[in-house]
């Protein structure tokens, strides 16, 4: 396992591990993106690498998996913002936006330029939660494959009302409406669905509660600040 900082862990990034929610099983870490010592961020690495592979290279306290990617190219469908600089262009409507310390879920324009605008993006979906309600509305996003319709295993992202910020993989195979309510009850009001099935990847200090089954070009990290470093990798 890989050596983490405890420390930093404690009162800033926890993990709940095979917790039943509506008789679903679900792992999932809970984050503290006020947090001084702690920057949630995508990372992006051309061509992919090995989930245990990231993990080593940028040493994180937590990560999951990002957004969907092409299968032949690999490359990202979803927009990509690392340190401000806007790393990727896709096609996705839907995005973890990291302002600062805040971390929010938005609809966002696929045409814009975002580099200089925000620190962080994650487009991926679709949606699942806003505002407390569930948003499931998958062909409005432009979603067309049948695959994504079907119960999976999940990862997701969403925000608190306290606006902390879950990462969590549902085991169980579930819809996205039911992905929805499991986040609702885990304390969210807006969420979004990442990548899933096989790409579908969560750890936490030291721990990998899930592993991909294929290489991943993107996904989301807790850093410490004290080692925040260079998250986009051969663009």
């Amino acid at each position: 396992m890989i050596a983490t900082l405890p420390t930093l862990v404690a009162g800033q990034v926890s993990y709940t591990y095979g917790a039943k929610i509506f008789g679903t099983k679900v792992h999932y870490v809970i984050v503290n993106p006020f947090s001084e010592l702690v920057r949630l961020t995508p990372v992006y690495v051309q061509g992919g690498l090995p989930f245990e592979v990231l993990v080593a290279l940028y040493r994180p306290i937590a990560a999951i998996n990002g957004t969907f990617f092409h299968p032949t190219s690999k490359r990202p469908i979803g927009d990509i913002v690392i340190g401000g600089t806007h790393v990727h262009k896709g096609k996705l409507k839907t995005a973890l936006i990291v302002q600062g310390p805040f971390a929010f879920i938005s609809t966002i324009p696929t045409e814009m330029d975002f580099t200089g605008k925000v620190d962080g993006l994650l487009a991926c979906g679709p949606r699942l939660l806003t505002d407390g309600r569930i948003t499931v509305y998958p062909k409005a996003e432009g979603f067309r494959d049948r695959r994504l319709f079907r119960p999976a295993r999940r990862s997701v992202v969403g925000v608190t009302k306290h606006g902390k910020v879950i990462l969590a993989v549902i085991v169980t195979p579930v819809t996205l409406s039911r992905a929805a309510r499991i986040l609702r009850g885990l304390g969210c009001v807006d969420a979004m669905n990442l990548d899933g099935g096989g790409s579908s990847a969560l750890y936490c200090a030291g721990n990998f509660f899930v592993r991909p089954n294929r290489k991943l070009t993107t996904a989301l990290m807790v850093l410490p600040t004290t080692s925040l470093q260079q998250a986009s990798l051969g663009r």
